[in-house]
């Protein structure tokens, strides 16, 4: 049974030693965050002893996380509050360790490349930032906050290497304090069951007016599991139904539109229904974004290439080409892709380029879809307005709670808004509870509200999957089409990569790869590429560079 040591050194914050390794936190509430979450995932009773220099008391956590009583030991009369306590007896919400590297696809704007050498360089998917301002702050990712308040930020703490604890690693005690001991460890003990585990806020709670009602959504607290499976894709048949050899260094990504496969200078696209060719062509460099998405209403599929970018649309055996404008960032968001260059927007349509009306002084936009382009200020409301007939409409966002403010825009398109609320005083780092909220980009209500910690998802990216079935951030993954959560995977230590239709790959444990459907994670090698036809049809990588489609069993339903 491991120790943990909490003990407030003369700089002012509070050190965690655990397991050999110290950590450093900002006040004892965060410190006994960590620990509770550190027993709730790995089932073990933590004994704690909180040192402040001149008492030392025991608490003990049990498996949930929660605080057993333990005997005290040397106990002393308290010391003396001075002057500046008061100002400093909130405790911040913090979580343990989430991993911050999950997205393993994403937009153009970002050069991250992917996670298997089998997919294009750069996916859409995650919200980027974007270098250049339009009009401040981050274009496409949310708006920016010229006049926001300005921000206290606490201080976020950041794991210590792990090391063997010696006579020099332990922290120094406390000469001078500047919180009362045992004031610290009462609020401990009394908000630790708030502030330990992230939780769905349910409907008709007095915390926020959100509005989950589904009975088909899944409790992220319970029932996730981890299983194995001898299926190529959990629910599909074994046999495929169509294969096709490819070159063995060659990129692919496959979408409902078709698979594209790249090698040197050939350029592929295979029909996702029959594995035959759709179109073939060469490209004078690979291409680094492919999406599907609609042009003029129709379904296509787009990639870019260095300047310029091509598309097949449904139904035709050509592909249009577009040359882009210089230093051009493009992003699918919405359902229709957003171009810009400077402060200049632009779509793709059938006969080029569709220049957009760049939105009022102060606002940022963020996606288009439906013809519509999304942009906001910082407070809202969103703006909507049609790029052929101008005609605009303001969609007020639901507010989750009435002391509550935004403090990140995460993302908007797909029928959504995704955004981070705190109160005064929070900030993306800042270590303190919020609310991820996902409204309705119809009226501006809310569909769902998650409790979390900044340390959870502040600095997250939204990643929306192949086929907007799903969406996750962090930890939690979405219904993108309702906007409600699915599940919580953090309780199990699994890490969601890019969707696939409504299956997720995924690592569990020591990196196992995994698929999680439905309720439960299968450990599998399958490199799933996409779910196409509805999600009739499973299209997979496999290692002999062989491209192969899988039927769903008819048994099967989602579960």
């Amino acid at each position: 049974m491991a120790r943990a040591l909490i003990s407030v050194s003369q700089d002012g914050f509070t050190y965690l030693t655990l397991n050999g390794a110290t950590s450093r936190y900002s006040d004892t509430g965060q410190a006994m965050t960590y620990l509770g979450d550190y027993a709730r995932e790995t089932a073990t009773q933590v004994p704690v002893t909180i040192d402040d220099g001149k008492q030392e008391v025991d608490v003990l956590l049990d498996e949930t996380g929660k605080i057993a009583p333990a005997a005290s030991a040397s106990p002393t009369s308290p010391p003396e509050s001075p002057p500046e306590s008061s100002a400093s007896a909130a405790p911040a919400a913090a979580n343990g360790d989430t991993s911050a590297d999950e997205a393993t696809t994403t937009s153009a704007m970002d050069t991250t490349s992917a996670d298997s050498q089998t997919s294009l360089q750069n996916q859409p998917g995650a919200e980027a930032d974007d270098g250049d301002d339009y009009p401040l702050g981050t274009p496409f990712s949310g708006p920016a906050a010229p006049n926001a308040p300005t921000v206290k930020r606490t201080r976020v703490r950041k794991h210590a290497p792990h090391h063997k604890r010696s006579q020099h690693s332990r922290p120094q005690r406390l000469k001078k304090i500047t919180v009362p001991g045992l004031v610290l460890i009462g609020i401990v003990i009394l908000m630790i069951g708030a502030f330990v585990i992230p939780n769905i806020v349910p409907a008709g709670s007095q915390d926020s007016p959100q509005t989950i009602e589904s009975e088909e959504q899944i409790n992220p607290a319970s029932e996730l599991s981890v299983d194995k499976t001898e299926d190529v894709v959990p629910g599909f048949d074994n046999s495929p139904k169509w294969e096709t050899k490819i070159p063995k260094d060659a990129s692919v990504t496959a979408s409902d539109r078709g698979v594209l496969v790249v090698d040197g200078g050939k350029l592929e696209v295979l029909d996702s229904a029959t594995g035959k060719t759709r179109y073939s062509g060469k490209t004078s460099q690979a291409p680094t974004f492919a999406v599907d998405t609609t042009i003029d209403g129709k379904p296509a599929l787009l990639w870019q290439a260095g300047n310029t970018a091509e598309a097949l649309i449904d139904g035709e055996k050509k592909t249009k080409t577009y040359q882009l404008p210089e230093k051009a960032r493009i992003t699918s968001a919405g359902k229709s892709v957003l171009i810009k260059s400077g402060n200049r927007l632009s779509t793709f349509g059938v006969d080029g380029l569709v220049n957009v009306p760049t939105p009022e002084s102060g606002s940022t936009p963020m996606a288009i879809e439906n013809d519509e382009l999304i942009s906001s200020d910082w407070n809202g409301p969103v703006k909507a307005k049609n790029i052929k007939s101008g005609d605009e409409r303001s969609v007020k966002l639901e507010t989750p709670s009435d002391e509550l403010q935004i403090i990140k825009w995460v993302s908007a398109g797909h029928g959504k808004a995704v955004t981070l609320w705190g109160e005064q005083g929070a900030s993306t780092n800042s270590g303190h509870r919020i609310q991820l909220v996902v409204h309705s980009l119809e009226d501006g209500s809310i569909l769902s509200t998650v409790t979390t910690t900044t340390d959870i998802v502040g600095e997250m990216s939204w990643v929306r999957g192949q086929g907007g079935k799903r969406a996750y951030i962090g930890p939690y993954l979405f219904d993108l089409e309702s906007g409600l959560l699915l599940m919580d995977t953090s309780s199990k230590d699994i890490h969601l990569s890019e969707p696939r239709g409504t299956i997720v790959p995924c690592t569990v444990d020591n990196d196992d790869s995994c698929l999680l459907a439905g309720k439960h994670a299968y450990r599998t090698d399958t490199n799933l590429l996409a779910l196409t036809d509805n999600g009739g049809t499973a299209i997979v990588d496999g290692k002999d560079s062989t491209i192969r489609a899988y039927e769903k069993t008819s048994d099967t339903s989602e579960k």
